[in-house]
This record gives structure tokens, sequence and C-alpha cells, in this order.
């Protein structure tokens, strides 16, 4: 893989070894991700994976117990689609409810959706994504659900996955908004960064996305030729049950905060205070 250089990857690989807080499971892909990520810098790769492998620490409620054959890890699964696609040089990450159950539970969904992001992560490819673009779906997004979410916990959640994912984020959409997506966005907007802000696109249905990228590369439930969401998300789930001792190990990918170093008596960390820049085009 000729985007990323092997002695990069090595030199990440050598400072991992040296750091006694964080994990040195990761292989020579996902750190060729986490390189690309940050345009090969290796500071801001370190300084990326070490808030990643902090940041799953310190989220126990979505980061443990998630052993993906459970009953309530199966009915969270059965009612979300997370998706990819590659469009071009770059790749469409898709998340949707097809579900809402009388026992929705916030903080599962979270976590059904950690087990499929770290499937994600995992996945093997010969070129990696020039950039990503994320779509949204809020089709079955009520007052009812929102009175459900912890909101300060969806916007730490949310941080984490701005700061710490393997992603060149180039647009992000909302599609099949409701009539008060205003007030949902609203609820999270003050925590997103500027860039960020001026980067989303609300739509009224998926037809909105067609100003923005071929409809070949949607999935046939957004009117375009890819693959169904329902298939590939069938596939993904297998891939997970295949490696179920995997997402059951409640300290993958964790940074061990025991051996933290502590300034002040307070936990340091890589990013504190700070966004990691990513790439807009």
């Amino acid at each position: 893989m000729s985007q990323v250089n092997d002695r990069d990857v090595e030199a990440i690989r050598d400072w991992l070894a040296k750091e006694p807080s964080l994990p040195k499971t990761f292989d020579d892909l996902t750190l060729r991700k986490f390189l690309f990520s940050c345009h090969c810098s290796l500071e801001r790769t370190k300084n990326c994976i070490e808030e990643f492998c902090t940041r799953r620490s310190n989220m126990p409620e979505v980061y443990t117990n998630r052993d993906p054959m459970s009953k309530r890890m199966q009915g969270t699964f059965s009612s979300i689609n997370v998706t990819t696609y590659m469009a071009g040089k770059d790749e469409i990450l898709i998340h949707r409810m097809v579900e809402i159950t009388k026992d929705f539970d916030f903080y599962d969904c979270l976590k059904a959706f950690t087990v499929m992001a770290d499937n994600w992560i995992e996945l093997k490819m010969d070129v990696l994504p020039e950039n990503h673009i994320v779509i949204l779906d809020m089709n079955l997004y009520t007052l009812s659900l929102v009175s459900k979410i912890n909101i300060f916990y969806f916007q730490k959640f949310l941080l984490f996955l701005l700061e710490s994912m393997p992603v060149r984020l180039k647009q992000v959409h909302a599609v099949n908004c409701p009539s008060f997506y205003e007030y949902l966005y609203n609820l999270v907007k003050p925590a997103l960064p500027d860039y960020l802000v001026q980067m989303i696109k609300f739509h009224t249905d998926p037809t909105g996305l067609h100003k923005y990228m071929d409809k070949k590369y949607l999935p046939k439930e957004y009117g375009g030729e890819a693959e169904s969401m329902s298939d590939q998300h069938a596939t993904w789930l297998n891939d997970i049950y295949e490696n179920r001792k995997h997402f059951m190990n409640d300290d993958f990918w964790k940074a061990d905060l025991s051996k933290k170093p502590k300034k002040n008596g307070v936990e340091t960390t890589a990013m504190s205070g700070s966004f990691r820049t990513l790439a807009i085009d």
C-alpha cells in the first residue's frame, strides 16, 4: 500500500512499544489507516491513537459487555444499519435506524455502533479512501425517541468520533429529516466545531444526496445502484459473529488508565483541549 510509508508504520509501532498505557494489538493495516487519516504526520497520528484508546477507556457504558451474541446486542443490531460504499476515491459511511422498539436503550444503540465501527476499521482494503462522506438517516427520529437520549453523553461520543477515528471528513449529510430537525440539531450544535457546522447539509429525502454524489454509489434504499443496506448489514454481522471473542474483550484497543502519566494529579492526554484537524474539501 504505497499511500503510507512502511517506515512510518514501524515508527508508530516502535512508539506504541514504549508507551506502557497503550495497547500493542493494532495490526499494520489499522496503523496505516490512522496514519493516512492524519496525512502521514507521525505526531498527529500518535495524538490520534492516544486519544482513541483513552476515550474508549473513559466510556465504559458503550465499550464493555459487547458480546454480539447477547440478547440485548442481537435486538439492537436488528434495529440499525451501518454500511459503507466506495464513491470513486471516497468512502460513504451510512447510519440509519430501521426499527424503534419499545425497550429502546440509548447506550445499547451506541454500543452496537461501536462494534460495527470496530469491524469497519479492520476491514481489509488495498487502497485507502481519500475522504469520507457521512450520511445520517433520521427517518425514524421522533420527539419521544429524543427524550430517551442522553444529549450530554451523545455530545461526548460525537467528539470522540470527530477527534479520534481514522477518517478524513469531507461531507456530512442528514437525510429524511423530520419537521423538528432544527430542534434536534440545536441540542448538539454547541459541541460541534465551526467547520463541521458549515459542512452539514440537511435533506427531507434521499434525493437531495444526488446533488452531491452520483447515485450509482448509493444503496438501493436511496435510489442508487449499490448493494442494499440490509444485505450489507447482514454480511457485516456474519463477520462480527465469527469474531465474537474479539468483541467480548473489554480491554480491546483501550488505554490502561492506571499507567497513564498524570500532571498535577490530572490524567494527561495528547489532545486535551483541542480538535484534531481533519481534511476538508
